[in-house]
Formats: C-alpha cells, sequence, structure tokens
C-alpha cells in the first residue's frame, strides 16, 4: 500500500509513523521547510522555548508514549497549567477559583447555549465569574460566551494542582524523532488532489490512498478533482480557529516556577523549569482570543507584563513574539468549540474514498491539543489500515 501524507504536523508524522511500521511505502508532503506543524521550539534567552504547543498534562498519553519510545525525557515545568493567581480585576483567590472550577466539573455538559451561560447557572461572586470567563476565552483563544457547554469537560479538566511537563529540549522533538527515516519532502506544498474510491495523485506522486493533516482552511484551499462532497467540505468551513499569542521575555535574573493570570488584560503569564531543574531565565505570557492579541502589541505588552509582576526583573529589549493567524499554513493557533459555527465531529473524522483525515480539529474531545494531533493521525491510519484489510 502506497499512502501519501499531507502535512508533517503532529498528526500527519503519527499517521506516517504508524503505516511506515505497518509495512505501507508513505511520502509526506510538507509545505513549511521543517517538520512540526503548529509545535515549532526555538531558542531564546539561552533556553528552549515554545513557539506553538507547549503542555503536556495529565492523560496525555499519547505524547508520554511517543517520548518513552524515542528517549526523549519529560521535563517538569514547575509552573502550574490548572492554577493561575488571578490579578488585575475585583480581588479573587486562586482558592476561589479552584473551587469554582470544581462546581464546573460537576455541571452537566449536554445541553444548549454557551459555557459563559452555563456558568451563570452557578451563580458565582462577580469577581469569580469574570475571572473564570477570562481563563477559559484566554486558554481557548474565543470568547467564552460562543465556547459551546460541551467544552465544560474540557474547561473544567485544565484547572487544579497539578504537575506539567514539556519535552526536555523541545516538543519538536518528537515531531523530528517521527519523521526520522520517512520520506519527508519539505517546501511541497499540496496544490491539487485527484482521487477516487482506491487511487489518488498528489504532486505527481499515485498513491492507494492520502491522509490529509493539514487544518480546515488549509485543506479547503486544495484543488480537488472530483471537488469534495458539500458535507464534507461545510463541515472543514464550519471550523472556528481561536487565536492566540505569545510573547516570551528575558529574565536578568531567573525565577521560581509560577502562574499569574490578569484578568482585565486577557493574558496569562509563567516562570518555570529548565530540564536541569533550575529557574529559566525567561518570563512566558500568553494571551488568547482575537480582540486581545490585536489589542496586545508586543511593546503594550511588555509593559503590562512589567505592571503584573513588578517582583521580576525583566529585559525588555530582549522579547520573542509570536502568533499564528497570520501563519499562511496555519491561519489560528487550534480549534474552538464555537456556538455559532459547530463542529461536526463524525463528519470531520470520516473518510472519504482513498480520503482519510487528521489534525487535532478532528480529534473530538481532544482538539486543540499534541495529543489530540496525535490521536488523530493515529486514528487516520487505522481507517486505512481497516479498508486496506478490507480488500484483500
Amino acid at each position: 500500500m502506497r499512502v501519501v501524507i499531507v502535512g508533517a504536523g503532529f498528526a500527519g508524522l503519527a499517521a506516517a509513523d504508524e503505516l511506515n511500521r505497518a509495512g505501507a511505502e508513505v511520502v509526506v508532503f510538507e509545505a513549511r521547510d521543517r517538520v512540526g506543524g503548529r509545535v515549532h521550539s526555538v531558542e531564546f534567552a539561552g533556553a528552549v522555548v515554545e513557539r506553538g504547543a507547549e503542555w503536556v498534562l495529565p492523560g496525555h498519553t499519547k505524547v508520554e508514549e511517543l517520548a518513552r519510545r524515542f528517549g526523549l525525557p519529560l521535563a517538569l515545568k514547575g509552573a502550574k497549567y490548572g492554577d493561575r493567581e488571578p490579578r488585575g480585576g475585583d480581588p479573587v483567590t486562586r482558592e476561589e477559583i479552584l473551587a469554582a472550577a470544581e462546581r464546573i466539573r460537576r455541571l452537566d455538559p449536554s445541553g444548549d447555549g454557551s459555557i459563559a451561560q452555563r456558568l451563570r447557572e452557578l451563580d458565582l461572586k462577580p469577581a469569580v465569574y469574570e475571572a473564570l470567563v477570562a481563563r477559559i476565552s484566554v486558554s481557548a483563544g474565543h470568547p467564552a460566551d460562543d465556547i459551546g457547554a460541551t467544552g465544560l469537560a474540557e474547561s473544567g479538566a485544565a484547572f487544579g494542582d497539578f504537575d506539567c511537563y514539556t519535552v526536555a529540549g523541545g516538543n519538536q522533538r518528537i515531531a523530528t524523532a517521527l519523521a526520522e527515516g520517512l520520506d519527508v519532502r519539505l517546501n511541497e506544498p499540496a496544490r491539487r488532489i485527484e482521487w477516487s474510491d482506491g487511487h489518488a495523485r498528489v504532486n505527481g506522486v499515485d498513491a492507494d490512498a492520502v491522509v490529509l493533516a493539514l487544518p480546515a482552511g488549509t485543506t479547503t484551499e486544495i484543488d480537488f478533482d472530483p471537488p469534495l462532497p458539500d458535507a464534507k467540505r461545510r463541515a472543514l468551513e464550519a471550523v472556528v480557529y481561536g487565536q492566540a499569542a505569545k510573547l516570551f521575555v528575558r529574565l536578568r535574573a531567573p525565577a521560581l516556577p509560577s502562574a499569574t493570570m490578569h484578568v482585565p488584560g486577557r493574558f496569562w503569564c509563567y516562570t518555570q523549569l529548565g530540564p536541569d531543574g533550575e529557574p529559566l531565565p525567561v518570563l512566558a505570557s500568553f494571551t488568547g482570543t482575537a480582540e486581545a492579541v490585536e489589542r496586545l502589541e508586543p511593546a503594550r505588552w511588555a509593559a503590562a507584563l512589567h505592571d503584573l509582576r513588578p517582583d521580576l526583573d525583566l529585559d525588555s529589549d530582549q522579547t520573542l513574539h509570536v502568533t499564528w493567524h497570520d501563519d499562511p499554513w496555519a491561519r489560528g493557533a487550534y480549534s474552538a468549540r464555537s456556538v455559532a459555527s459547530p463542529m461536526d465531529d463524525e463528519e470531520l473524522q470520516r473518510p472519504l474514498g482513498c480520503l482519510s483525515f487528521a489534525g487535532e480539529h478532528t480529534a473530538g474531545d481532544w482538539h486543540g491539543l499534541m495529543e489530540g494531533a496525535l490521536r488523530s493521525g493515529l486514528r487516520a491510519a487505522a481507517q486505512l489500515r481497516r479498508s486496506d484489510n478490507s480488500t484483500d
């Protein structure tokens, strides 16, 4: 079986690796000049930082399995993704936030409406409600009043005093390890795909099957012959992407791990440990929603960080600002469960002739995560293997 994989992010590489290990001949086309997609590790201020996907949280078993397989240690970050001290708005304690998060976990995630609407049912203190809405909006990269209530389970699980990890030396090392030994062709975007039930042609390469492991908007820009059916195209076009940005600032003096959220400013920042267990000389900060990304241009953001964390010795002359909405191959940070434009998980995952579809937006409850991208690639590979076996 010969399979073309379009996209060398975590989803595409997971599919390619699984199919290659099962004996398929695999060719991977990647538009960028590197593998990893929205996982991109770079050096800054003497440390490795993550321009994109960063956090390995409890239950991220596929990330953990691959790290073990490739001998990549997971480093304790020290900073707590689920436990951020709220500042900047009306007084509210982290204990109040964690107590409210426990109530979120007990809410029925089914039903109509947005997360913001469901939170109003809890009759929370206004400052607690505002802090929760800010936290959920920032993490989703999308306003909580347009995030479906079905996301309550995801949001509730993201609160708590749990340890967080990253791959020592950068999460992109997983992508590099997966790509090792594969036929990965960089700087080669797929512009046109001819396909049928049992054959496809991509960039001049004939294949028995194709895995499309691209963001939804990039997928719909490919010229398909024949065109994708209306149901598939509608599902892809309906995917809404959260918008996010990061700002890294060098610290003149490294600081112990911490996590602080600016409630009205719609951003949070954190200091963390390096792989050696020593504090990194970097303050990382993250903002979410298109409005916040537009408002927090780098100089203004750096000034806000000075005000929020006067205890830190920030060197604002050394910063790294990262956005994804202007990346031509991403167009956004990760998918969001919009009320106005719901995600059709079943259709997004459904194979079509010899085409299978992967990417974090096809990962159901795991969407928006490295874990979800990996799981989607493995699912797409399994679909192809079942299809191949059924024709033997």
